[in-house]
């Protein structure tokens, strides 16, 4: 018996900034709520060559699935690597707060 389809979407790195950016109906955005969701094999066949022409055009790179839970309306990720991704808060201090932390630990 085959396995059911989840939903996923596409992420990717924005190629200048670096940032986790899902692909939307309008193109590349940070916020997860607004990424397209594949509900069938089919439709995750479509998004999947549009990440890949978003890395061919120099947007984005390394586009992928992540599966996504849908019970609150908006896509979800299932994975804590994608949760935290998602999040746009990064994990280690950058910038200002980089160097406040090197402070700190001195």
């Amino acid at each position: 018996m085959a396995k059911a389809f989840a939903p996923i979407v596409i992420t990717a790195n924005d190629l200048v900034e670096g940032d986790s950016v899902f692909l939307g109906p309008e193109g590349w955005t940070r916020d997860i709520r607004m990424a397209r969701v594949a509900r069938t094999a089919e439709e995750a066949t479509a998004l999947d060559a549009s990440g890949a022409q978003g890395e061919t055009q120099n947007l984005v790179v390394g586009p992928y699935r992540v599966e996504v839970s849908l019970e609150t309306g908006a896509p979800v990720p299932v994975l804590r690597r994608e949760q935290i991704r998602a999040s746009g808060v990064p994990t280690i201090p950058v910038g200002p707060a980089a160097i406040e932390a090197a402070r700190e630990a001195a």
